[in-house]
């Protein structure tokens, strides 16, 4: 008899269904995930281009069709043989004529529109624009994620303290705060690079974090000091837990989803930066990157825009993507949108 009550008693016999908490943690992970891309459909876009950024990133090498590097090359189509057999006997016919009517060797594809053997078309000096746009992601992702990391950690740090011991603490490390954000970050970066000659990729993704850590200790700060008054902050500090526990024990878990939100949003930020510092000629000059690729095609003028059209546009796509994913996680994550427009909170 006890058996049977045991049995009649266990969750999804009988038809009964389970709870999603008792379901394995795979099955709850692609619940919520479905869950997701069904109530923030932009959300879920921006995922999916984040997703394939990330797979040409790690999978560059397989996923290019040709080596960044290489140099294409046609058949010259202006060579004329009778001028370059006139040439020949008569020096002076040189002078008279380009010397692209008198050479037979095969010249670089430069600017090419698209074609089967180049999906994209060529750059200014005859290479795969295709292969040069996958590669130029691992530097865009590179930069981002590397500076958004940096600024979310130092910044999480520095708001963390600045708001939980309050008072001299807080008051020294905000008008620190303030001077950082009292100049424009691209000055900064632009006197940055007059300073270090030839800066790396690095060094340029440690100055990108280190110009964020402020707005990301802003946004620590205010979700710091809504939650260090609450009953079981205070109750921690009663019963005489140290700062360090109380912070990280007590505080930090509960501020995630503001530190959340603004890493996944900064790396778009990060992104478009570093695309304007190697626009500008101050980015690495040994790496791929898309700015880089935009300026070269800028140069080409309007008489062939594809370059910059179709660079811009990879550059335009992957900086939305973490853009519509930065909105859809706030909203997911932040419990005062709960319930508003469908099912923000799941």
């Amino acid at each position: 008899m006890a058996q049977e009550q045991a049995i009649l008693d266990r969750p999804g016999t009988l038809g009964m269904p389970r709870s999603l908490s008792d379901r394995p943690m795979l099955v709850r992970a692609l619940v919520h995930i479905g869950r997701f891309f069904r109530y923030k459909p932009l959300g879920g876009v921006g995922v999916f281009i984040i997703a394939l950024c990330v797979f040409a990133a790690l999978f560059a090498d397989v996923v290019d069709r040709y080596d960044p590097e290489a140099i294409f090359k046609a058949p010259n189509p202006e060579y004329d043989p009778e001028l370059a057999e006139k040439a020949l006997i008569d020096p002076t016919v040189r002078l008279q004529y380009p010397p692209e009517k008198l050479e037979k060797n095969d010249i670089p594809i430069k600017f090419g529109g698209p074609t089967a053997d180049h999906w994209l078309g060529t750059d200014g000096l005859g290479r795969d624009l295709y292969s040069r746009i996958v590669h130029g992601s691992r530097t865009a992702l590179y930069v981002g994620l590397g500076a958004a990391l940096i600024a979310t950690i130092s910044g999480t740090i520095v708001g963390l303290a600045s708001a939980y011991f309050g008072g001299f603490v807080d008051f020294f490390i905000q008008r620190i705060v303030d001077t950082l954000q009292a100049f424009p970050p691209l000055v900064l970066l632009l006197l940055f690079g007059q300073v270090v000659a030839n800066p790396t990729l690095t060094v340029n993704t440690i100055a990108l974090g280190i110009l964020g850590t402020a707005s990301s200790a802003r946004v620590v700060r205010s979700a710091v000091l809504a939650v260090r008054e609450e009953v079981y902050v205070l109750a921690a500090r009663t019963i005489g837990a140290s700062d360090l526990r109380v912070m990280m024990r007590h505080i930090f878990p509960n501020i995630t989803a503001p530190i959340i939100v603004t890493f996944t949003s900064s790396i778009g930020i990060y992104i478009l930066v570093e695309a304007t510092l190697a626009f500008l000629g101050l980015g690495d000059p040994t790496r791929i990157s898309w700015g880089k690729m935009v300026e070269e095609g800028r140069r080409n003028g309007p008489s062939d825009p594809w370059m910059a059209f179709i660079v811009g546009m990879a550059l335009t796509m992957v900086v939305l993507g973490f853009n519509l994913a930065g909105d859809a996680l706030r909203d997911v994550l932040d419990p005062r949108l709960r319930g508003r427009g469908g099912r923000a909170g799941f």
